[in-house]
């Protein structure tokens, strides 16, 4: 009997947990995911570890629990793909055909967080957690995510947008930037997460060469006003019982003139490597700050606007910007799947959720609300080909 049926005979849900591909956060999302796998409650989950690997290409096995065995990728895996089988989905490979009832991808960046891997599974009618295909590519797209969020009601920063074609001549954009922003400003990419690529210029001489190094990382580089007097906060949403609820409140701290992915992710400066932890995990952070009921209330109603509008599955994490004196807040971007699913925001929320708690909300989720259907399609008005 394989694993699969093993679960299924003992009446738990095969849940393959897909992590890895080949984005900058690779490494986060191997942690991630075995920090989830971990908090997965066995007594009614069957985690199937499916890992991609810098090609895209789907393996599994047993040695993925092991996050000592990762060298970049243990070595003895099996390679597999999802298809549908006459019960359902299922993972198959050589010798092996898994029933697989849902899919909690758990992948940060390009090929995973932006919806690729989501409409892979849409289109083999695999329930998959989270952000649908369409709603995670725009999600990705930290410019569409701001003029989307805009339209109902949300603040942004004004921003200048650089393509690869316009990297040549940089003139015009600079221009701009001058006009309508000002300086300093910030250069980051507007596709990739975890503040890869962020930079700071101080004068207009800066920017060219910040700009060169995000656009050969990502097609598009976003210039932004940098914000004086700044304090980030984060939180994570989701429905639940027919309304939004949300997760503490989260204000990172930093040493650091910009938080970067460094400072988000490395221990030790990096010399040591990353190792499990609560999310971020050099990143000091303070959890439920003492926040004026004012601004809470601000960010609450800017977090449901910005949720509803991009995608309202899953539980993403929104993060803000803050004038520490002002108190003017800026929507940042938002993160589908976030690090550690940030669960150490929903067990000090107003209403604590556990990790499995908030991993058994995803997977209900998704198998509630993704249905492939098989009948055709095409109402009969429609129909130009005999039937």
């Amino acid at each position: 009997m394989s694993g699969g049926e093993a679960g299924h005979a003992r009446g738990r849900l095969n849940v393959a947990v897909i992590f890895g591909g080949a984005s900058q956060e690779h490494d986060v999302s191997v942690v991630s995911a075995q920090q989830l796998m971990d908090a997965a409650d066995a007594r009614a989950i069957n985690v199937i570890p499916v890992y991609m690997d810098f090609e895209n290409r789907l393996f599994t096995g047993p040695r993925l629990r092991d996050v000592a065995a990762f060298r970049p990728r243990p070595g003895g895996l099996r390679e597999v793909r999802f298809a549908w089988g006459e019960e359902g989905p299922e993972l198959l490979g050589p010798g092996l055909r898994q029933p697989v009832d849902c899919a909690l991808p758990v992948m940060h960046g390009p090929f995973g967080e932006d919806g690729r891997i989501h409409g892979a599974l849409e289109l083999v009618g695999v329930p998959v957690t989270g952000f649908s295909a369409s709603a995670s590519a725009i999600a990705m797209r930290k410019d569409a995510t701001k003029t989307l969020v805009q339209s109902a009601g949300v603040r942004v920063l004004d921003h200048v947008a650089v393509t690869r074609q316009q990297r040549g001549a940089l003139g015009a954009a600079l221009d701009e930037v001058e006009a309508q922003l000002g300086l300093p400003v910030v250069v980051k990419p507007a596709n990739l997460g975890s503040s890869i690529g962020v930079g700071l210029a101080k004068a207009r001489a800066d920017i060219p060469a910040l700009v060169e190094y995000v656009l050969r990382q990502d097609d598009l580089a976003l210039i932004e006003p940098q914000v004086p007097d700044l304090v980030e906060y984060n939180i994570a949403m989701m429905w639940r019982d027919g309304e939004v609820v949300f997760s503490a409140i989260e204000q990172p701290k930093s040493g650091a003139e910009l938080l970067d992915f460094r400072e988000k992710y490395l221990s030790s400066g990096g010399t040591k490597g990353a190792l499990p932890s609560e999310g971020m995990l050099s990143l000091t952070r303070e959890i439920n700050p003492d926040l004026p009921g004012e601004l809470r209330a601000r960010i609450h109603d800017q977090a449901r606007r910005a949720f509803v509008i991009l995608g309202g599955r899953g539980a993403p994490r929104i993060d803000f910007m803050c004038n520490r004196a002002t108190g003017e807040l800026w929507f940042n971007e938002i993160n589908p799947i976030p690090g550690s699913y940030g669960f150490f925001l929903w067990e000090a929320a107003a209403a604590p959720l556990l990790y499995p708690e908030l991993i058994a909300h995803l997977v209900d989720e998704a198998m509630r609300g993704t249905v492939k259907r098989f009948d055709d399609p095409v109402p009969q008005d429609a129909w130009l080909l005999p039937r």
